[in-house]
């Protein structure tokens, strides 16, 4: 009888627990996983949280629509630490003991890199919307990848067509001197050739990664006397640049034509100093679609009492994240499904309208391709920001213009 006892016992026990646990793993099914690997720690640490601040927010709105493919939406996010291996081994750790059914980051062209590497590997899609290098989709293209944003060859080709259509004939420029910055100084000299004859580059030059003393390079642009100035500098050597280009002779508001001005923290440092600086990118608070303004008065609601002003608003690195997310729900409703080749089938060629226009998904290289928008940071108050912010007038360059050329040199998929 005690044998009994102790097996009825043992069931009860068995049957318990199974009520507790079979509840969670049915939770669990109905869940759908996004797994973000994105620097939260050290001096990038910020573009981590407006990255997760724009994915909570379309993950929250989508929810509040009943789900995705009818399950709700798990965010789980790791740091990488800015290093491409950390970034491997977050986004492993996400595949394999997260379950998620999807990576995405990340700020920084070697971190996408390392994960699309990851998503090949374990055939995971991978959503990218914020590291720009061509290569990413060209040369280290992976079939499970995915970028929704703007790349360099958007930017530069962008900032030189707003140069086209203003008055200016002589600009002088400086880059970083590494790949990338002469690719742009290649891209943008090409464009203005076919685009905008009229316009001469008269002097280029190059300043090393870390310059803090533009004085050298500023006194040779001085005596050139340029119309505008081209800078393709960013972080805090743009900063630096402006700052000191301004008490050098080129006082505001001379134009500054900058790819990488559109960023709330270079605005607060530069405050007068950014006034006459022209910039390009791919979303603006400023469009006036009613979707956009209605997305942007909601995301504010949320986040207008947030310690810093980075995530008031949807704009610069937030906004290209929130608008991916919101386009890549879309065609996985579309898909009506979770299998990585139906949501791939799916996405290549997909179409979407969104805030900021028509956006396109090419089929070759899983590059979106989307219209870029071009302004002036202007003095006086603007509706955002307690500092001088991209006015109200835009140019809209069309994608077909600034859309990185499909040929088998950047991609050998591509015709």
């Amino acid at each position: 009888m005690r044998t009994i006892s102790v097996r009825m016992s043992a069931s009860i026990f068995i049957c318990l627990l199974s009520l507790l646990v079979l509840p969670r793993i049915t939770m669990a099914e109905d869940m759908i996983r996004i797994g973000m690997v994105e620097p939260f720690s050290g001096p990038m640490e910020s573009y981590g949280r407006e990255c997760l601040a724009a994915a909570q927010f379309a993950v929250d709105e989508q929810d509040a629509k009943g789900g995705l493919l009818g399950k709700k939406i798990q965010l789980l996010h790791e740091d990488n630490e800015f290093k491409p291996d950390v970034a491997v081994k977050r986004a492993r750790k996400l595949v394999l003991e997260d379950k998620v059914n999807f990576i995405t980051g990340s700020v920084g062209t070697p971190m996408a890199v390392a994960l699309n590497h990851v998503a090949t590997s374990y055939k995971t899609i991978m959503i990218q919307y914020s590291a720009a290098g061509d290569l990413i989709q060209g040369k280290e293209f992976s079939r499970y990848g995915f970028r929704i944003s703007q790349n360099i060859y958007n930017l530069g080709a962008s900032l030189a067509e707003l140069m086209a259509v203003k008055p200016y004939k002589n600009y002088y420029e400086v880059q970083p001197d590494f790949v990338a910055g002469r690719e742009t100084d290649a891209l943008i000299k090409g464009i203005l050739k076919t685009s905008a004859p009229q316009i001469k580059v008269v002097g280029t030059e190059y300043t090393p990664f870390g310059t803090n003393d533009f004085g050298p390079y500023l006194t040779k642009m001085m005596a050139a006397k340029p119309d505008a100035l081209i800078v393709g500098l960013y972080g805090v050597e743009l900063i630096n640049f402006i700052k000191q280009a301004r008490k050098m002779g080129f006082a505001s508001p001379f134009p500054i034509f900058s790819m990488f001005a559109l960023d709330p923290y270079v605005m607060q440092e530069l405050k007068e100093d950014g006034v006459g600086v022209y910039t390009t990118w791919e979303y603006e608070l400023r469009i006036k679609s009613p979707e956009n303004q209605a997305m942007i008065k909601k995301f504010n609601e949320q986040h207008k009492n947030d310690k810093d002003f980075i995530t008031w608003w949807p704009s610069s690195s937030l906004g290209n994240a929130l608008l991916a997310w919101k386009m890549t729900f879309a065609a996985i409703e579309k898909a009506d499904s979770l299998d990585p080749e139906k949501i791939i089938e799916t996405l290549e060629n997909f179409q979407w309208k969104g805030p900021a226009g028509q956006w396109t998904m090419r089929k070759c290289d899983h590059q979106v391709m989307l219209p870029m928008y071009g302004g002036v940071i202007e003095a006086g108050s603007n509706p955002f920001y307690p500092f001088p912010w991209i006015g109200a007038k835009l140019e809209v360059f069309p994608a077909e213009k600034v859309v990185v050329p499909a040929t088998k040199d950047y991609n050998q998929r591509c015709p």
